[in-house]
């Protein structure tokens, strides 16, 4: 369930995790002039977006948790019955 949370908050992008991301920014070739046209710069910042493997992931540790779990269980009931 938290996995399925961060991906959501991150946008739930059908895609790979980035661990950086573009900022772009309209800036005017001519200082204080923008009407004579502008440019874009492209500003990467450090940051970390989580992409469709995260609630994949959070899925199968959780069926792994789950699975152990239940062996465990079903060991303890054997014993019980063959004890009692």
């Amino acid at each position: 369930m938290i996995s399925l949370g961060l991906w959501i908050k991150d946008g739930a992008r059908v895609a790979f995790w980035l661990t950086s991301i573009e900022e772009k920014k309209e800036i005017p070739i001519v200082e204080g002039m923008p009407e004579l046209g502008t440019q874009t710069q492209i500003i990467w910042k450090e940051q970390f977006v989580s992409g469709v493997e995260t609630p994949l992931i959070g899925l199968f540790i959780s069926l792994i948790i789950y699975l152990i779990f239940r062996i465990i269980i079903k060991q303890r009931r054997e014993k019980a019955v063959h004890q009692g």
